[in-house]
């Protein structure tokens, strides 16, 4: 089925050359299903073909997870709890990566968000969130998109001799568990450095919680 699937779908195609195969998948059919009959009128079609062909997984040794939203709901709300999105239905949470970053699609309009928690820092794509208004088709061909145009550099994080960490992450701590990221000792905003000495596997939702804690929201607003 994967083979028809990079066959059929271009960009998925490019992503899975560009990033890698899949691994550590979710195949978990009953609760797929489950969670698409939750969040079908809040993704695309074609992110539920991903999962129903290959399940949640890890690409790339674990830069880029394709995750279960309904497992990330409550960070996401926790993030926006204080902001004037709180009240927003539509946004889910479908991938991550490594470190923790997590990236947001809003029905309609495709990704609006990313939540960086090293940073302690949500990124708005305010262009695309306020004239986007995609039809069905045109939502199915974002998400190829989105996963297609990935690049390991941008999935990635550099240190404080901009180089990049994860490839030093991956051998020195090895891999991530589905519900872990590499994530920061001491936090930037206490004067944690970006480098591999500061960095350790920690639960990816208990990361989340202590960076929320430790400085205000930066918004990083993008036109």
């Amino acid at each position: 089925m994967l083979e028809q699937l990079r066959k059929e779908d271009e960009w998925f195609d490019l992503f899975l050359e560009d990033i890698g195969e899949p691994d550590d998948c979710d195949k978990n059919m009953e609760k797929i299903e489950e969670v698409i009959g939750k969040y079908k009128d809040k993704l695309p079609e074609q992110l539920f073909t991903y999962w129903r062909v290959l399940g949640w997984c890890s690409y790339g040794k674990g830069l880029i997870w394709m995750v279960n939203p309904d497992d990330y709901q409550n960070i996401l709300d926790n993030w926006l709890s204080q902001t004037v999105f709180s009240n927003r239905k539509n946004l889910s949470v479908i991938a991550r990566n490594a470190f923790g970053r997590l990236y947001i699609w809003d029905k309609s309009k495709g990704e609006i968000f990313k939540i960086s928690p090293e940073l302690n820092s949500i990124t708005y794509l305010k262009e695309r969130d306020e004239n986007n208004n995609f039809s069905e088709d045109e939502e199915n061909l974002e998400i190829q998109k989105f996963f297609g145009n990935q690049e390991k550099e941008y999935l990635d994080l550099e240190d404080d001799n901009d180089k990049f960490l994860f490839d030093k992450a991956l051998k020195k701590l090895g891999r991530l568990k589905e519900d872990e990221a590499y994530g920061f000792k001491l936090h930037a905003s206490i004067g944690g450095g970006f480098d591999l000495k500061n960095l350790h596997i920690v639960k990816l939702e208990i990361y989340h919680d202590i960076s929320m804690q430790m400085a205000p929201i930066e918004w990083i607003i993008l036109d």
